[in-house]
């Protein structure tokens, strides 16, 4: 079993199902005991240096026909804040905008989503910034200028009562343990080193661009791939050098191909995933890899430098999405690069039925 940064987040593994709550229950434990975790969260969600009046804690409770994760009120039981707690699962269908109608009208609210630190990157409208904003937007609420800091992001509504942020775990727990290291408070510190073991786990474990989920993204890509008749595995498995790269070769509209994660265009491109053409000798190929590069066009270029008489084409994913969205994607993008290749029906459905 892979060493837990923490007891809390050994324990959480037991109900792997669960470990947003247990974080969840864990920051409402953090910032209910600790006056000084509590005053630095406060100004964080409130912004400009202005604290929201924040009292107490509580979580999972109804609000506006959905349960936030955690609730934060003020001397008089109003809500002022909710937190939304996010590893890699996707928004629900309630998401904000539920959340968002129920924030008060009367006083100034903030609605958090916390997240890996890989899931803010970015404003554009597939991220999960851009999915919050999309969502309140199309339910008619709209937002004023966006900024942007390291591991958040954050608007206010037009009329300036509501806030809407985005912000990473890390964020987060590093501001609340730095308050709470200058203020001497021992016992926090030492909850808040759980509560960070337990996020370090979860986002390590499930993150869908580690290799194990990336190679399952892979192999049900090319297995719908192959239902829906675009491509072909036989005599094709897998392969690769370890450290270097791993494929999985398939034929993808008649030419021989393998989505290949590079381990060193990762970190010189940023980019994990490539569609990969060579100059294959294969039977099973009836296009060429020069066929292949003159209908890509662009596509095909710059490519891998230390592979230049090969196709790679970058293969660019959801930012911040679940397996499906991700899945779709892929798949949506090797069906549009097959028909490039072979503009007319799926080529081995059209192979069987000429047999």
């Amino acid at each position: 079993m892979a060493e837990a940064q923490s007891l809390l987040s050994l324990i959480a593994r037991g109900y792997a199902a669960g470990r947003e709550d247990a974080a969840t229950e864990a920051l409402c434990f953090i910032l209910s005991r600790s006056d000084s975790a509590r005053d630095e969260f406060a100004k964080f969600v409130g912004g400009n240096g202005q604290p929201l009046p924040i009292a107490r804690f509580s979580t999972q409770q109804l609000v506006n026909r959905a349960y936030p994760d955690m609730a934060c009120f003020d001397d008089d039981d109003n809500h002022v804040a909710f937190v939304e707690s996010k590893f890699w699962a996707s928004l629900t269908r309630r998401q904000p905008v539920d959340y968002w109608e129920a924030l008060p009208d009367d006083r100034s609210a903030t609605l958090l989503f916390l997240a890996p630190a890989s899931r803010i990157v970015g404003i554009d409208e597939d991220s999960l910034w851009g999915v919050l904003v999309e969502r309140l937007r199309n339910a008619d609420y709209s937002l004023g200028p966006v900024n942007q800091g390291k591991g958040f992001v954050t608007a206010k509504s037009t009329d300036g009562k509501h806030r809407l942020m985005l912000t990473s775990w890390d964020a987060l727990l590093d501001r609340l343990a730095h308050r709470i290291e200058k203020d001497g408070d021992g016992q926090a510190c030492f909850e808040l080193a759980e509560l960070r073991g337990l996020a370090c786990d979860a986002i390590k474990d499930d993150d869908p661009i580690s290799d194990a989920n990336l190679k399952k993204l892979i192999a049900d890509a090319v297995k719908q791939l192959k239902e829906s008749g675009w491509a072909n595995t036989e005599g094709l498995a897998v392969g690769g050098t370890v450290g270097e790269h791993y494929a999985r070769f398939f034929c993808l509209g008649g030419a021989i191909t393998g989505l290949r994660i590079d381990y060193r265009a990762v970190k010189q491109t940023g980019k994990r995933l490539w569609l990969w053409f060579w100059n294959s000798s294969n039977p099973r190929s009836s296009v060429g890899l020069e066929e292949v590069r003159d209908k890509l066009g662009a596509l095909a270029e710059p490519g891998l430098e230390w592979l230049p008489k090969d196709v790679c084409v970058p293969i660019d994913l959801p930012v911040g999405a679940g397996h499906k969205a991700r899945l779709d994607a892929l798949v949506a993008e090797l069906e549009r690069i097959a028909k490039i290749i072979d503009p007319h029906v799926p080529t081995y459905r059209r192979a069987s039925t000429t047999d």
